[in-house]
């Protein structure tokens, strides 16, 4: 369908307006009218007719005003103007016509004239145009031809190419539908982004179907064809649409649409402009394609590069030897800075659990270090079983969760499993707070990642196990030094049962001899603080010859006879090894190793079995070693001098000479010329008289049988020729010193009798360790008062309150608790507090305070009666006695510390001492409940009810002691 031509008719007469409008579009022109000059450039804002017919005289502006601006346009497409005037002379004419207007008609116009004047210039209209599209194409070409020269960038090549392009045409929009690249690109003259998705346009559009049949394309009217695809207003608004396709070698490379408003717009001048245009752009499109690509492979061999850089940069912290927890905390934060992942974590198995072991990102996440993390709902634990990446996208499409706590803020998550050819040791995983986040190369990066993590692992785990071997090899030296001692005592056997637990991280160790050539150390045990008590050492050591060290369960038939007693101190398995000498069994070795089975390994075993010998050995040789004291019971003799002693011993460790003092304290007449081992009997002397160096002089404490101890100092003594001829010991009686150490001893025993019986002082002092350090145990708590002391207090004198009553008081409760190995913690204005379970506890601490109790108030019954034979006092107290955990140990200020208890055990006593009438002992059901059956009692435990105590809650169940 051809498009009438357009005029635009501009006159401010009415009547004029309407005859013109009747004329020419009974021609065949469609017309559009103007009353003035203004409103005929506003029109031409939005329209280009093809011809201006105009009336010079004009309101406001006139017609020649109007005229000059349309000519002054250089952008506007040639468009013809026909002025009108009621003037016939020839300067007005001429005047018109140098001012820029294409004809000149004067009124009255006649008719016909008029209608030739229009075709002639629209012919002119017709050919001028035509021309400047021939130009406009040259110079598109042209311009296109200059511009493939200067860039190969993709997308600015396009959009100026487009923006010409609708330009030379009159185009309202030109655009490209780009098949080079990976996926479909759309570029537009307008910049604007598509609205349309691309697999639309390319499967129904105009730009798919010229792309599929590799052939232009005109649509006149797009409300008539179905290619043209409209989603919005300015979609709408396209009447006419021209598109080729830009083909090179065979292959589509791309498909140019120009679009415009007026229907019918496009024609074949058009095509043949766009099929020039895409014979050439085809070139650049193919040329830029290869340079995008070319710049796109550069850009990835840098970034490949970069991240190698990166990988080789963790990978040089990864050979580091180092802890497993310090290698894993620096490579996360390495891979969180680095490579900019938001958040990093990595999960290890531990036995049969997932553990966050190491995290970087946040504060949330890195306060999760150490917690368990659930196997099958996890991307890290999926990982994990499936031995493979595991990649949430998005964790709202999915059944799995991210870390606890983390649910709102994570979306995307990808692990990947950390392991050898050998095991799994868990997964590293990356999260970030949106979702499809990471892809194909991350999971590649991250599996290298978590490859060279597994063997990094694997090395620190060997490392961790090598620097364990060493430090058990160094502990087994020094106590192979140490069992040099007299091992047959009871205290270097448990030092020894101390030092074995240590080499082997366990906290129970016991020895066990029962070899009766040991005399009074047979069946004996010797075992650490925590076993000591606890297992059935008895029951060991009927245990069947073992041909050697072994770890053994519970149920295994060797431990038939005990393993009820083994299953109730909680243990599960033991580590036995034999002590052999001489081919016989003289005792046995045994190691809780409840938990610690898997980590036993057999490397363990042959170590136990080397310490085992050796020990063994040391207790053989300390046998023989006695029998050989035995028959030199002669060696006995003191050095006679009260001086220093000085010794002179030959190379061949015979005694060349001993001063008296020598001879007087130890005992040395009648011994010169005897080897020195003959000669003295002490062997920590003996060690230090052997201690000399080749080049120098050794000094160590020596103490003698009678208490006496020395500093013995020990050097060469060389001839004139330099040769050695012995050496010389110097004894320095430091006994003084030592004294001055033991009085110290006697006063930290002084202070512990403030609070505990002698006995229990002197267990204290054997046990070592520190006194008072704040502890949290089950105790038993128990509080005595006096009733009736407010008012006694105030009717009687101060110094027979305090001298008659107080102190009488006082002691005769401290020494009925000491008869109880109780504990006094603190006395109050008219009562105390007594503690059983501290500083030692005892497996009858709950039975032995309820007789204390009773023990209690029968010796103040003692007291009653003498107050009222003397005073005539007849007074009563109650005690209260609870059970439970409490703090234990010195709490106070640095200037004044108090050896006491806290906790609500001991609020608990005092309200239901406070409840007790006179005489009368009320205990606590925590207390009863502890009761074990066995605990017979000689009185009857009778229930008094629900009591309320005052700050509690709820009823408190309470017993009375029928005594």
């Amino acid at each position: 369908m051809t498009e009438l031509a357009h005029i635009l008719a501009v006159d401010d007469d009415a009547s004029v307006r309407r005859m013109l409008q009747i004329l020419l579009t009974s021609a065949g022109y469609r017309v559009s009218l103007a009353s003035t000059g203004e409103e005929a450039l506003a029109y031409l804002e939005l329209l280009t007719p093809d011809l201006v017919l105009m009336d010079v005289s004009l309101p406001g502006l006139s017609g020649r005003q109007v005229m000059e601006r349309i000519k002054a346009n250089p952008d506007r497409p040639f468009t013809p103007v026909i002025l009108i005037t009621g003037h016939s002379d020839q300067e007005a004419k001429v005047a018109a016509l140098d001012a820029g207007a294409d004809d000149f008609l004067v009124k009255p116009v006649d008719l016909t004239e008029l209608l030739a004047r229009v075709r002639a210039m629209l012919r002119l209209q017709r050919s001028q145009r035509s021309l400047r599209a021939e130009q406009r194409k040259t110079e598109l070409l042209l311009h296109l031809t200059r511009e493939l020269g200067t860039t190969l960038e993709l997308d600015r090549l396009l959009i100026q190419f487009l923006n010409r392009l609708a330009d030379a045409v009159g185009a309202v929009r030109a655009s490209i539908l780009a098949l080079t690249g990976d996926q479909p690109r759309l570029f537009s003259s307008t910049n604007n982004r598509p609205t349309i998705p691309l697999r639309d346009i390319l499967g129904q559009g105009v730009a798919g179907w010229v792309i599929r049949e590799r052939k232009p394309l005109i649509i006149d009217d797009t409300r008539e064809d179905t290619r043209w695809i409209a989603m919005n207003a300015q979609q709408r608004a396209v009447r006419s649409v021209a598109a080729v396709p830009l083909v090179r070698e065979g292959r589509v490379l791309a498909a140019i649409t120009l679009v415009h408003h007026t229907p019918g717009y496009f024609n074949h001048d058009h095509l043949e402009l766009l099929n020039a245009v895409a014979a050439q752009s085809a070139i650049a499109l193919e040329n830029a394609e290869l340079f995008h690509l070319t710049r796109t492979q550069r850009d990835l061999l840098e970034r490949r590069a970069e991240e190698l850089q990166r990988i080789n940069q963790v990978s040089r912290y990864l050979t580091e030897l180092m802890s497993p927890d310090q290698l894993l905390r620096l490579v996360v934060h390495l891979i969180h800075h680095t490579f900019g992942y938001p958040l990093v974590a990595v999960v290890l198995r531990e036995d049969e659990r997932l553990v966050l072991s190491a995290a970087a990102g946040s504060v949330i996440i890195e306060q999760m270090i150490g917690q368990a993390i659930l196997p099958d709902d996890s991307v890290a634990g999926r990982a994990i079983a499936q031995r493979e990446p595991y990649h949430v996208a998005d964790f709202l499409r999915t059944d799995c969760h991210p870390p606890t706590g983390m649910e709102r803020s994570v979306r995307s998550e990808l692990a990947v499993p950390i392991q050898t050819a050998r095991q799994v040791f868990g997964a590293l995983s990356v999260m970030a707070y949106t979702p499809d986040t990471f892809g194909d190369a991350d999971t590649r990066l991250l599996s290298t990642l978590a490859s060279q993590l597994g063997i990094a692992l694997d090395n620190a785990r060997l490392f961790n196990m090598e620097q364990r071997r060493v430090r058990q090899l160094g502990m087994v030296n020094h106590l192979s030094l140490a069992m040099t001692a007299r091992l047959d005592a009871a205290e270097n056997l448990t030092i020894a049962a101390r030092a074995i637990a240590s080499v082997f991280e366990v906290e129970a160790c016991g020895i066990v001899l029962t070899d009766p050539r040991l005399q009074g150390m047979r069946d004996l045990v010797f075992a650490t603080e925590a076993t000591r008590d606890r297992l059935p050492w008895r029951h060991l050591t009927e245990i069947s010859v073992l041909s050697g060290p072994q770890v053994v369960s519970v149920d295994d038939a060797l431990l038939a006879r005990c393993a009820d007693d083994l299953a109730a101190a909680g243990v599960t398995a033991l580590a036995l090894a034999p002590l052999l000498a001489s081919g016989k069994q003289i005792g046995l070795i045994a190691l809780d190793v409840s938990g610690q089975v898997q980590q036993f390994q057999s490397t363990d075993l042959t170590l136990l079995e080397t310490v085992a010998s050796l020990l063994a050995q040391v207790i053989e040789n300390a046998r023989l070693y006695r029998e050989v004291e035995d028959e030199r019971s002669t060696l006995g003799a003191v050095l006679r001098s009260a001086a220093d002693p000085i010794l002179l011993i030959d190379p061949q460790n015979r005694l060349l000479l001993a001063n008296p003092a020598a001879e007087n304290r130890l005992r040395l007449t009648g011994a010169i010329g005897q080897f020195i081992d003959h000669a003295v009997d002490n062997l920590d002397l003996l060690r230090a008289l052997n201690g000399a160096t080749h080049n120098g002089q050794s000094m160590a404490e020596v103490m003698l049988s009678d208490g006496t101890t020395f500093n013995v100092s020990v050097a060469p003594v060389r001839g004139a020729d330099d040769a050695s001829i012995g050496r010389v010991a110097v004894m320095q009686d430091i006994t003084a010193i030592k004294e001055l150490e033991r009085a110290e001893q006697e006063r930290l025993r002084a202070v512990f009798r403030r609070y505990v019986s002698p006995q229990v002082v002197e267990e204290v002092m054997a046990g070592g360790g520190e006194f008072g350090a704040p502890q949290e145990c089950d105790i038993v708590v128990l509080f005595a008062d006096i009733r009736g002391y407010t008012s006694l207090a105030e009717g009687m004198a101060p110094q027979v309150l305090v001298n008659q009553i107080l102190n009488r008081f006082f002691t005769a409760m401290t020494e009925a608790l000491y008869r109880h190995d109780g504990t006094v913690d603190k006395f109050l204005g008219d009562g105390l507090i007594g503690v059983f379970g501290v500083p030692i506890a005892r497996d009858d601490d709950v039975p032995r305070s309820l007789r204390a109790a009773v023990d209690l108030q029968l010796a103040f019954a003692d007291l009653r009666n003498v107050w009222r034979r003397d005073l005539g006092l007849d007074l009563g107290m109650g005690v209260g006695v609870a059970y439970g955990p409490a703090l234990v140990g010195n709490i106070g200020s640095p200037q004044r510390l108090d050896y006491t208890v806290i906790g609500d055990v001991v609020n608990t006593a005092n309200r239901l001492s406070g409840l007790a009438r006179a005489d009368q002992i009320i205990v606590s059901h925590r207390l009863v409940d502890a009761l074990m059956p066995e605990h017979n009692l000689p009185w009857q435990l009778r229930p008094i009810g629900p009591v309320t105590l005052k700050g509690k809650h709820e009823p408190h169940m309470a017993y009375e002691i029928l005594y």
